[in-house]
């Protein structure tokens, strides 16, 4: 009896989750604004005195940055362990997908709040943001991000002959 094919198998997914899972460990760096930069999250230790309400579009940004950083971490980590845990071959494909649309959405906020802003709160309501700048830290950590997720997409049969 033919047992069925093990899932996860190619090394690339290995390769991809060590770029998925490197921006997270990268943007520590940052948080010492290093000659570097501050990357995606250095705002977030700005100033701590001062309320929520008052934050600027630069503390928002970090925050949700560090969020989807903290997901891809986690992503990174499924996809290093989805061979140990016995995942189903037919769940490999959208589980690459998955990471691809991660990626894809790291990279479109990041080209948002770099260029033209995005809303956040504030004591006005929601309030349109100015754009973020961009350091050399946060384009390593987003680079390495979407090589991932090129990775992934080609893992998922997005590209001919892949």
């Amino acid at each position: 009896m033919d047992s069925p094919p093990l899932a996860f198998r190619d090394p690339r997914a290995r390769w991809a989750a060590g770029l998925l899972i490197a921006p997270f460990f990268l943007q520590m760096l940052g948080f010492g604004q290093t000659a570097l930069g501050g990357g995606l999250c250095g705002a977030l230790l700005g100033q701590r005195e001062t309320p929520l309400s008052l934050q600027g579009a630069g503390f928002w940004y970090a925050l949700i940055f560090m969020l989807l950083l903290g997901v891809q971490l986690v992503y990174g980590g499924l996809l290093l362990l989805a061979r140990l845990l016995e995942l189903p071959q037919s769940s490999e494909r959208g589980f690459y997908l998955f990471g691809v649309g991660l990626a894809g959405v790291i990279g479109v906020l990041f080209l948002l709040t770099r260029t033209v802003g995005l809303p956040y709160p504030s004591e006005l309501g929601l309030v349109f943001g100015d754009p973020a700048r961009a350091d050399p830290l946060s384009l390593i950590l987003v680079g390495l991000t979407l090589a991932g997720g090129v990775l992934l997409w080609r893992l998922a049969g997005g590209k001919p002959g892949a």
